[in-house]
């Protein structure tokens, strides 16, 4: 759905729901301190290169509006201004927008339009006042040398002139959200819940929708057994390509590129216990991408070549809430992002025989409660290759308003 179609449908419902005097608008605000070591990258530790002394910035603002236009219809919007990628605040624009339909004397609901992503535990936390660290897992965060437009680019993290629209994508779109039809069913009040969506690109893209004929399925079952344990359960699969006259026209011409899917699998834990909280995914991701090899696609006589890899991210999540400091906690991520398959060319630029180079991240984090509404959160993280070349520190306070 693209910006100036939800605009539209925004205007256009937000003018019914002023008519009953119902609409809501709340936001949220960052602001705070950041730096990063000297190989610093948005794609590797979410710090851009050019801002990594240490600066003050606002990586975010965002304004959420909820309008209900009936008892059993609304709709719902998030205007957001970020840093991502080029580390300057950029332009405002819609990353979400939906319209539900919610009876509460049924047991299920359906959306259309922008919503929550159905996979994964991380997209129900996408708004920094949420979560506990201010940055995502490996398996949301880091940028892998796969492309939406390319397919798998085994130099694409070590060109120089790299440019977001190359389309590299992390193993699950870093801002939780998809484009396409939802059903969410309640199975059993605050016990089972299954989401299902019908999306138009499979996860890992950060596109809103492709240019292609390119459909997902994706879905997340939730149990909750007792108060204690949250259990999910998440698949997804479908196609991701997005075609560029300039890159892969000639590509495209021999081989069908909605051909090329992502298969995603993962398992989350949640379990708190008194002061602690503990939070552990796996997530699993198969890739059957082209290959894109010293400036050229390769190809297997007439039609594309076709290649298989797959990766696996791992992370653990502990936070301990000090009863003698109210409002406060402390935190700490383990972090790790497996490539299985070998890369075919030998010698690559990665220093290993996989087709990306493992990583692993350590985060400690700190937070404290100024206010219902306002905390104060630090993060420092280091990974591989852990020569402080890619450390990642910030300080921020974040507010709800």
């Amino acid at each position: 759905m693209s910006n100036k179609m939800v605009i539209l449908i925004s205007a256009i419902l937000c003018w019914s729901a002023v008519a009953h005097a119902q609409i809501q608008i709340n936001g949220t605000f960052d602001a705070g301190f950041s730096s990063g070591g000297k190989s610093s990258a948005f794609i590797s530790n979410g710090i851009s290169r050019d801002y990594r002394y240490l600066h003050f910035s606002i990586p975010q603002i965002n304004l959420l509006l909820f309008a209900p236009i009936n008892d059993n219809w609304y709709f719902e919007a998030r205007l957001q201004s970020d840093t991502w990628g080029e580390g300057t605040l950029r332009y405002p624009r819609f990353t979400l927008g939906n319209i539900t339909y919610d009876d509460p004397n049924k047991d299920y609901s359906v959306s259309i339009g922008r919503f929550i992503s159905t996979f994964g535990f991380y997209p129900s936390r996408n708004l920094t006042i949420d979560r506990t660290f201010i940055e995502l897992p490996l398996a949301y965060s880091y940028y892998i040398s796969m492309s939406d437009i390319y397919g798998y680019w085994d130099q694409a993290r070590y060109q120089n002139g790299y440019s977001y629209g190359d389309g590299l994508m992390t193993t699950v779109y870093y801002g939780g959200y998809s484009t396409g039809f939802r059903w969410n069913w309640e199975i059993n009040e605050n016990k089972a819940n299954l989401q299902t969506s019908i999306t138009t690109v499979a996860p890992g893209s950060a596109r809103d929708y492709t240019n292609l004929g390119n459909l997902a399925l994706q879905s997340r079952l939730i149990l909750n057994p007792s108060i204690e344990w949250q259990i999910g359960f998440s698949g997804a699969y479908g196609s991701f390509m997005h075609y560029d006259a300039s890159v892969n026209d000639a590509a495209r011409r021999a081989t069908p590129l909605e051909n090329f899917r992502q298969t995603v699998l993962g398992m989350d834990l949640r379990y708190g216990f008194g002061f602690w909280e503990i939070i552990a995914e796996t997530i699993y991701s198969r890739w059957k991408v082209p290959e894109y090899r010293d400036g050229s696609f390769e190809f297997d006589g007439t039609e594309l070549e076709k290649y298989n890899y797959s990766n696996i991210g791992v992370n653990i999540d502990i936070k301990f809430e000090p009863p003698f400091i109210s409002g406060s906690y402390i935190a700490f991520r383990a972090d790790h992002l497996n490539f299985i398959e070998e890369n075919p060319v030998v010698g690559n630029l990665y220093g290993t025989k996989d087709w990306d180079k493992d990583k692993f991240r350590f985060t400690g984090a700190l937070g404290y409660k100024i206010s219902r509404n306002v905390e104060a959160k630090i993060l420092v993280s280091e990974q591989t290759p852990f020569d402080y070349s890619l450390y990642a520190f910030k300080a921020i306070i974040t507010a709800f308003f």
